[in-house]
């Protein structure tokens, strides 16, 4: 679809020159508050909420929907031994509010601390303490710009991105209510935003080869 085949009402597409257009505040396409976005019925298609206006992502392939599974298989086999939280996969959250204007990410995976989880309802409201995104074609400039932006804007604890095109694992942990990018210990990476749990990077990295 070319610019011209686009209505000024249809969701934004997720391809060059987008992002830039959400940076110089010109980004245009369908605007909905959080609640009409989270009402809205399901197409199977992906789409997120980006300061109101509708996005939508392109599906994930399979090494990207494999390296998903891994974090999350490292995940559950911990927080089965140690219940502190609840870990979601493909959900939508709804960040908060800026400008009047409302963010709804879906992650590949959030987790939420037990407390967040208790007084959570059906719709998950303000930020989880961890994300973990995996990079898919087109998407890296919205992963590790866009949402690194809002993720430490509105208060995620721990952010991992996942790139395994480029064999890259960066880690991103707020300090002052900034990010600051965390070196691995070797072949391991201990999470603050679940305590106790250490990412076995080896296994993650196996799949990115694939």
């Amino acid at each position: 679809m070319t610019e011209a085949d686009r209505h000024p009402n249809d969701p934004v597409l997720m391809e060059p020159g987008w992002a830039e257009a959400r940076a110089e505040g010109t980004l245009q396409g369908l605007r909905m508050t959080a609640d009409e976005f989270l009402d809205r019925p399901d197409d199977g298609y992906r789409y997120e909420l980006v300061e109101g206006v509708v996005v939508m992502s392109p599906s994930p392939r399979m090494r990207h929907q494999a390296v998903t599974m891994e974090i999350i298989r490292q995940l559950n086999v911990f927080l089965t031994r140690h219940p502190i939280g609840q870990l979601l996969a493909e959900t939508d959250m709804h960040l908060g509010r800026a400008k009047g204007r409302d963010f709804v990410y879906r992650p590949e995976v959030l987790f939420m601390t037990a407390e967040h989880w208790a007084r959570a309802g059906d719709r998950l409201v303000g930020p989880p303490a961890l994300v973990v995104e995996v990079v898919s074609q087109g998407s890296r400039r919205y992963d590790r710009i866009t949402k690194k932006a809002d993720y430490e804007r509105f208060g995620v604890l721990e952010y991992w991105l996942m790139d395994p095109e480029r064999d890259a694992m960066t880690f991103w942990r707020l300090r002052a209510g900034r990010y600051v990018e965390i070196e691995p210990e070797g072949k391991r990476f201990a999470s603050e935003a679940i305590p106790g749990f250490v990412l076995d990077l080896a296994k993650v990295r196996k799949i990115f080869s694939r």
